[in-house]
C-alpha cells in the first residue's frame, strides 16, 4: 500500500514566482492561487497581497481585487500603486467617487505619480469638474512629457469649453509625441469641424483612415465635412463605408438621409430617415429630419405627423415646432403656425430661423409691424446673415418704407458676396425704387 505524498512544503517566493509565471501566461486565476498560498505562507507580505489583486483584476473580478488592495495598504499604507490600482477598480465599477479618493490617496503619496494624476482627471471630466480635470492633466504632462493621452484629454476639455484653439494644441502637442494614434486626428478633426474649417478636418479624418482603415467614425465625420462642404456623392460613399462597417449605426443612416436631402432627392432620403428612427426610435431630430423631407416633397400632413412625433420624444426640442409651424404654414393655416415659432422662440430665443419664419407669417396676415419687430430681432441676433437684411428691406418695400428698404437692400448686397438672380433681383427692386446702385 503506497502511502499518500503531500507536496514538498514551498517558500511565499516560491508561490510568488509560480504565481508571475502564470501571469505572465495569462493564466490569472492560476495565479491567484500560486499568490494565495504564497499569503498563506507569509501573511506579512504586501507584495502577494497586491499580486493576489492584480491578478484578480485582470480577470475582471474588480470587487475581489478591491479587497486584496485593501490588505495591500493595510499592511504598507505607502504602497501608493496600490491605491492608483484600487482606484482602477473602482473606475471599472463606474464608482467614480472612490476612484478619485484613490487617486489621491496615491498622489498625497507620490506627487509626482503622473498616471494618478491623469486617471483623477479622467474622473473629474467623467463629472464635469473641467477645470480640475485641466489642472490634473497640466500635472501629469508635467511629469510624463511624453504622454500623449493626457495632452488628448486636457484638449477635450478645453473642447467642452469651447476654447477650441487651445484644444487644437494639445492635439498638436499629442500628434508630435504618437502620430501612430488616429483617435487623436479624430478628435483635432472634430475640433476643426466645429470652427468650420472643413478642409483641415477632412485631412485630418483621411490620416485617421490611412492608420486604421476600419475606423467607421473617422468615416462619419469626413463624410459629415463633405457634406458641409455640398460635395455630397463624395459624402455618400464615406456613410456606405460607415454602414459596412457599423450596419447598427443609425446616425450613418440619418447622415446618408441628409446627403440626398443636400442632392434633393427627397424619397431616398426619407428611406434612410426611416432605417434610422427603425434602429433609434427615441431620437427627435431624426424625427424632424424626415418631415422636412416630407415638408419638401409636399406631403404636409406626413410633415406634420413627424414633426408632432419629435415633440413627443422631446417636448423641450424647438426645433420640432418649428417645423410644424412650417408645414402649418405651407397648409395656410397661419395662426397655427405662429403658435408654433412662438412656441419655437420661448425654448430658444436665439432661433433665428423661428422669428424670420414668423415674420413671413405676420406678412401674410397684414401685420407689418410685428413682421419688422422680429426681422429685426433676427439682425440683432445674427448681424452677419445677408438674407435677415434682404427679408427686412422686402417688408419695407410692401409697405412703401422706400429709404429703409433701399438701406437693407444695400446691406444685403454688400454681405452676401455673390452674383446670381438674387443679387440680379434686388438690383432691380433698387432701380424700381428710385434709387442709385452705388454701395
Amino acid at each position: 500500500m503506497n502511502k499518500s505524498t503531500t507536496p514538498p512544503k514551498r517558500s511565499a517566493e516560491e508561490w510568488m514566482e509560480f504565481g508571475d509565471e502564470e501571469f505572465n501566461k495569462g493564466n490569472y486565476e492560476l495565479a491567484f492561487q500560486y499568490y494565495k498560498n504564497a499569503i498563506m505562507e507569509n501573511p506579512s507580505s504586501p507584495f502577494a497581497y497586491f499580486k493576489a489583486a492584480n491578478s484578480l483584476s485582470m480577470a475582471k473580478k474588480y470587487e475581489e481585487a478591491i479587497t486584496y488592495y485593501i490588505g495591500t495598504i493595510t499592511l504598507d499604507p505607502t504602497f501608493s500603486f496600490a491605491y492608483y490600482k484600487k482606484g482602477l477598480c473602482y473606475f471599472e465599477l463606474r464608482n467614480i467617487k472612490e476612484a478619485i479618493k484613490d487617486f489621491t490617496n496615491a498622489i498625497e503619496i507620490n506627487p509626482s505619480f503622473a498616471l494618478a494624476y491623469y486617471r483623477r482627471g479622467i474622473c473629474l471630466y467623467l463629472i464635469k469638474r473641467i477645470e480640475d480635470a485641466i489642472h490634473d492633466f497640466t500635472k501629469s504632462i508635467e511629469n510624463n512629457p511624453a504622454h500623449s493621452l493626457s495632452y488628448v484629454y486636457r484638449g477635450n476639455c478645453f473642447f467642452f469649453q469651447k476654447k477650441l484653439d487651445e484644444a487644437i494644441m494639445d492635439f498638436n502637442k499629442a500628434i508630435e509625441v504618437d502620430p501612430s494614434e488616429p483617435k487623436i486626428f479624430i478628435s483635432r478633426g472634430i475640433a476643426f469641424m466645429q470652427q468650420k474649417k472643413y478642409k483641415e478636418a477632412i485631412k485630418d479624418f483621411t490620416i485617421a483612415i490611412s492608420i486604421d482603415s476600419s475606423n467607421y467614425l473617422a468615416y462619419n465625420y469626413r463624410g459629415y465635412c463633405l457634406s458641409q462642404a455640398k460635395h455630397y456623392e463624395i459624402a455618400i460613399d464615406d456613410f456606405e463605408k460607415v454602414i459596412k462597417l457599423k450596419p447598427d449605426f443609425a446616425e450613418a443612416y440619418n447622415n446618408l438621409g441628409l446627403a440626398y436631402v443636400g442632392l434633393k432627392q427627397f424619397e431616398k432620403a426619407i428611406e434612410y430617415f426611416d432605417i434610422a428612427i427603425e434602429k433609434k426610435p427615441f431620437v427627435a431630430s431624426l424625427y424632424f429630419n424626415r418631415g422636412n423631407a416630407n415638408l419638401n416633397l409636399k406631403n404636409y400632413i406626413a410633415a406634420l405627423i413627424d414633426f408632432d412625433k419629435a415633440i413627443v420624444v422631446d417636448p423641450q426640442y424647438f426645433y420640432g415646432y418649428f417645423g410644424r409651424g412650417k408645414a402649418y404654414t405651407a397648409l395656410e393655416q397661419y395662426r397655427a403656425a405662429i403658435r408654433e415659432f412662438t412656441k419655437a422662440i420661448s425654448l430658444r430665443p436665439d432661433f433665428t430661423l423661428s422669428y424670420i419664419a414668423r415674420a413671413n407669417v405676420f406678412m401674410k396676415l397684414k401685420y407689418h409691424k410685428k413682421a419688422l419687430e422680429d426681422l429685426t430681432k433676427a439682425i440683432e441676433l445674427e448681424p452677419s446673415n445677408p438674407l435677415v437684411y434682404l427679408n427686412r428691406a422686402l417688408t419695407y418695400k410692401a409697405n412703401n418704407m422706400f429709404s429703409y428698404a433701399y438701406a437693407d437692400f444695400l446691406e444685403f448686397l454688400n454681405r452676401y458676396g455673390k452674383e446670381n438672380r438674387l443679387t440680379e433681383k434686388v438690383r432691380f427692386w433698387i432701380r424700381n425704387m428710385g434709387y442709385s446702385l452705388e454701395l
